[in-house]
């Protein structure tokens, strides 16, 4: 096939555009990424300061207590957003690094149930919790909590009222797997990986930020992990399932909270 001078110099000019959008696309990309990361960072340091300061604001006065409780939960929930966009930022950045440490899962369960209660005694939900793991693992802590506080959060926010929402932490030989189930409607997608897609609209339509679900996936993927889940029966369940590194013998046994070094170079105190 061959072009005339016109048709030539009409092609030329389209690969142009077509290149210059491409590098216009790429500047838009880069600077997405600076600008969610600077609003990440300039969020999260007063928030962590106003969350410090808030229990010591607890009135003398019981009738006074309700306000105090509102202003604390939605405190609690704007951190929790904030660590989603702290999470966002790093993965647009490219900075989403791994530190292994010694990680009790069940003690980091807890410290995301105790960080969710507003949310669980708004809807009078039950946590269950059933472990099997007989020793820690080794995992990157900050990395599970966020992963375990947005499947948790997701299953009482749409799970049912009254209702129960089940935590199974097992392991095998190679990997360990959470699973967290809550009775609900399943999630409204025509595909199933929409379900884990950045800004996608709720269950039942309504607009949020929808990251946290895309935030999981990331997370597990940066930690050479999948999530999946499968609805039946008006019951949901996610799964995580990361795979189990050998833990030194002589280790101490801790919580999330009291973090050892392993014989990891890399590794950082949270």
């Amino acid at each position: 096939m061959t072009f005339d001078s016109n048709e030539t110099q009409e092609i030329a000019f389209l690969s142009h555009k077509i290149l210059d959008l491409n590098k216009k696309l790429i500047e838009s990309e880069k600077a997405k990424s600076r600008f969610l990361s600077l609003v990440a960072n300039e969020l999260n340091n007063p928030m962590t300061a106003l969350l410090g300061l808030i229990p010591h604001l607890k009135p003398d006065f019981p009738e006074e207590n309700d306000i105090f409780s509102l202003a604390h939960q939605e405190a609690l929930l704007l951190n929790f957003r904030i660590q989603n966009l702290v999470a966002a930022a790093e993965v647009e950045s490219g900075e989403l690094d791994v530190s292994y440490l010694s990680v009790n899962v069940e003690s980091i369960v807890h410290e995301v149930v105790n960080d969710l209660q507003y949310l669980i005694h708004s809807k009078n939900i039950i946590i269950s919790i059933h472990n099997t793991l007989e020793s820690p693992i080794v995992s990157d802590p900050r990395k599970l909590h966020l992963i375990l506080k947005n499947i948790i959060a997701n299953g009482c926010t749409f799970g049912f009222i009254n209702s129960i929402v089940d935590i199974a932490i097992s392991q095998s030989s190679s990997t360990l797997t959470i699973a967290i189930s809550n009775q609900g409607y399943p999630p409204k997608v025509e595909f199933k990986p929409e379900v884990f897609t950045r800004f996608a609209n709720g269950p039942e339509g309504e607009h949020g930020l929808g990251i946290g679900l895309s935030i999981v996936r990331e997370l597990c993927e940066c930690m050479e992990g999948t999530i999946d889940y499968v609805a039946a029966n008006l019951m949901v369940t996610f799964t995580v399932t990361l795979p189990l590194l050998k833990i030194n013998s002589e280790s101490d046994h801790c919580g999330s909270n009291e973090f050892l070094f392993e014989s990891f170079d890399d590794a950082i105190e949270l």
